[in-house]
């Protein structure tokens, strides 16, 4: 039978004693930081009365104040914002400078995100040579076993098992175009009926596609181990992988559930940890600001030749984000980097133990010939 506590006290002795994988991690990370922050965003709500009277919303009023905010919209593009100096040419510009940084960032998430799976594959492969031989690689060597076909295929798979979310995603937004035309060339009555038979449908949609994303989610951390152990092709490492699954599915699930329990703790323990080391990431942030201001400068001053106002400097900023909050933000980032390679250590050291449980059976004893 599987041993959960003895899995868990080896990937903490690894994670500790294997430095190395934080390399890995550190960029695991980064990687994945966009996916694990969360915003909270506060809205505040004024209720307001007209001498006693409540005003009633209706179809039309809604389609009437659709219409509204796309108007106030364009005006604003067109006449810009006066009190501050600003034109509507200089808003338009501004939007052309923030489309600017959306592709840079769209091309530094693609190289992110081959670093990622190249860390991805280097893990799991330096965690399996560890234990097979108690060798310990260098970065350089990490790096060498992570560069291959392989990290490719952890790409797709991953694709594969995030298809049913990137099909909602899909969906919500075509919905959101179709509600969209709707309040805009149809009547009043029809738009209100196609919003709420779409937020219906949406719910329905968004729980189905959950469900099925974190059962996938679970799967695929043997997808990925099939590929990388065995060098498998994408379709046998999920056909494969499924079927050790499935046959392994006690061990599977009560390693799962020891897991579900350990992010809890973790989460926990986390925001203690962030809270303690508020002081050090003050200390972070000040050296983060040092070292961003003079490109901020730069930026700010290259954007104020064709944008006024504040715009130059919010420009400026954003240009600058990238760099200043990962160093800024960076203790919480190392947390994040040995939570990263404990877990894959984890699953990696799982996948070996259920694997190596069959062999384990009692050799029967052989006794004397019978008299015959």
């Amino acid at each position: 039978m599987l041993d959960p506590v003895k899995i868990l006290k080896r990937s903490w002795y690894i994670l500790w004693s294997y430095r190395t994988l934080w390399v890995f991690g550190l960029i695991l990370a980064l990687a994945a930081g966009g996916a694990s922050s969360q915003g909270s965003n506060n809205s505040n709500y004024r209720y307001e009365q007209n001498q006693g009277q409540t005003q009633q919303v209706t179809p039309q009023g809604m389609q009437e104040a659709f219409k509204d905010f796309r108007s106030e919209v364009q005006k604003l593009f067109q006449q810009g914002i006066p009190e501050a100096d600003i034109t509507g040419q200089a808003l338009t510009t501004f939007l052309w400078v923030i489309g600017a940084f959306v592709l840079i960032m769209t091309l530094v998430g693609i190289v992110m995100a081959i670093a990622r799976y190249v860390s991805e594959t280097a893990v799991i492969r330096m965690v399996d040579e560890y234990e097979a031989s108690g060798n310990k690689m260098t970065v350089r060597q990490g790096f060498r076993i992570g560069w291959s076909k392989t990290a490719w295929r952890l790409f797709l798979i991953n694709l594969i098992v995030n298809l049913p979310m990137i099909a909602l995603m899909l969906v919500l937004l075509f919905a959101g175009i179709g509600v969209y035309f709707a309040w805009d060339n149809g009547t009043a009555n029809f738009a209100a009926f196609s919003t709420v038979a779409t937020i219906v449908l949406a719910f329905i949609t968004i729980f189905v596609v959950v469900v099925l994303t974190i059962v996938l989610h679970l799967l695929r951390n043997f997808f990925w181990r099939v590929s990388v152990l065995e060098d498998t092709g994408v379709r046998e490492s999920l056909r494969r992988g499924f079927t050790f699954v499935l046959e392994n599915w006690k061990s599977v699930g009560l390693m799962w559930l020891v897991m579900i329990g350990l992010g809890i703790v973790y989460a926990v323990a986390s925001i203690i940890l962030i809270i303690v080391t508020i002081p050090v990431v003050i200390v972070t942030a000040v050296i983060a600001l040092l070292v961003v201001a003079l490109p901020f400068l730069l930026f700010a001053g290259i954007f104020s030749t064709f944008l006024a106002g504040w715009l130059p400097w919010v420009a400026g900023a954003l240009f600058v984000a990238p760099i200043f909050f990962p160093l800024a933000f960076s203790p919480w980032l190392l947390l994040g980097s040995w939570q990263s390679v404990y877990t894959s250590t984890v699953w990696t050291l799982t996948y070996r133990e259920i694997k190596a449980l069959p062999a384990i059976v009692e050799t029967p004893k052989i006794g004397p010939a019978p008299q015959g």
